[in-house]
């Protein structure tokens, strides 16, 4: 009940006093209150702030903090410090202290660590007060510029998912009836196709078919154990005012299957005839198209699709009988060492 009580003083903070808010928190925490500042760091670009700058103002209010603890523990000394934080983190701080010295502080500074009781324990055992703030800068200032990092790319995930969504529209809400008919057309001719070109192939050239279908194989245990994995919804699931041309159930939406598959069949086919392997990207870019047309899926879930589809087609190009002389030398000379160590 306590810790979310001060969660919230500390959000209060953050949220009306910005940056003094962030030093209030980093100063408070470097000697005696539980909330680190990471968390409003991270949260920074949220609240309106810079976070790199938010990383700055928490390494000053952290080492100004772990002064002042240093200073507490240097005048309170033992006692008081036993009562805060118990009798077992003052034997073990003396074996961490003995053992790392101000590479100590470093490291309570970058680490989960219990940063203040690091800085009482520097007072008690009169570490230079020059060396703990310098040990603190390194290990702190590292930590929250990285903290301040990972926030920087979450906040760009909320702006790519705020694009990808924005481009969903531009191209689902742009249609007419005509338009309507040949995409929906286009949308479906994925398997159908697959199956024709599968059964060609075998017929033509069993080699070759028989890699196709196991490639188009591949390609759909990926897409399927991404869809379970990611399990993003459907577009028009969660939008409004989607233009929905066909297929309303609940599977996961990336990556788009049809696109993946197609892909895969295009730059495969690439391999066997250009002409043929061209004819067939230019049909799969449409119907990556339609995929976000019809209302089925976002434009990243195709661009997923397009990128798992060509690594995949481009697979059908590897020597398999290569890969097994390889391998078999790889056991070859593993089966030498392990003779050479008996």
């Amino acid at each position: 009940m306590i810790s979310v009580d001060l969660y919230e003083i500390a959000e209060y903070l953050v949220m009306n006093y910005g940056y003094i808010g962030i030093f209030i928190i980093s100063f408070t925490e470097a000697f005696i209150q539980p909330i680190p500042p990471d968390i409003f760091i991270i949260g920074a670009s949220f609240f309106g702030l810079n976070p790199i700058l938010s990383a700055i103002v928490a390494t000053i209010g952290s080492t100004l903090g772990g002064l002042f603890g240093y200073f507490l523990g240097k005048r309170l000394g033992h006692p008081i410090f036993i009562k805060l934080f118990g009798e077992r983190y003052l034997y073990k701080g003396e074996e961490f202290f003995n053992k790392y010295g101000v590479y100590g502080v470093v490291i309570a500074g970058i680490s989960p660590l219990p940063y203040k009781v690091i800085a009482w324990l520097s007072g008690i055992f009169e570490m230079h007060k020059l060396l703990f703030a310098i040990g603190t800068i390194i290990g702190r200032l590292p930590r929250f510029l990285a903290v301040a990092y990972f926030g920087d790319i979450l906040g760009n995930i909320n702006k790519l998912n705020e694009f990808n969504i924005w481009l969903f529209y531009l191209i689902n809400s742009h249609h007419n009836s005509i338009l309507d008919i040949i995409i929906l057309i286009i949308s479906k001719t994925v398997y159908p196709l697959i199956v024709i070109t599968s059964i060609i192939m075998l017929i033509k050239n069993r080699k070759f078919g028989i890699k196709l279908i196991f490639i188009l194989f591949l390609a759909f245990i990926i897409i399927y154990s991404l869809k379970y994995s990611i399990n993003e919804p459907r577009p028009y699931l969660v939008l409004d005012n989607v233009h929905l041309l066909c297929y309303k159930g609940n599977e996961p939406s990336f990556p788009s299957g049809h696109t993946t598959l197609a892909f895969t069949l295009a730059t495969s086919l690439l391999f066997y005839s250009k002409k043929i392997g061209i004819l067939l990207l230019i049909w799969a870019i449409f119907v990556a198209y339609s995929r976000v047309y019809v209302g089925v899926h976002y434009p990243f879930d195709v661009f997923a699709g397009i990128v798992i589809g060509i690594v995949c087609g481009y697979l059908i190009n590897i020597d398999i009988s290569k890969l097994k002389n390889v391998f078999e030398k790889i056991k070859i000379n593993l089966g030498k060492l392990t003779k050479k160590e008996k």
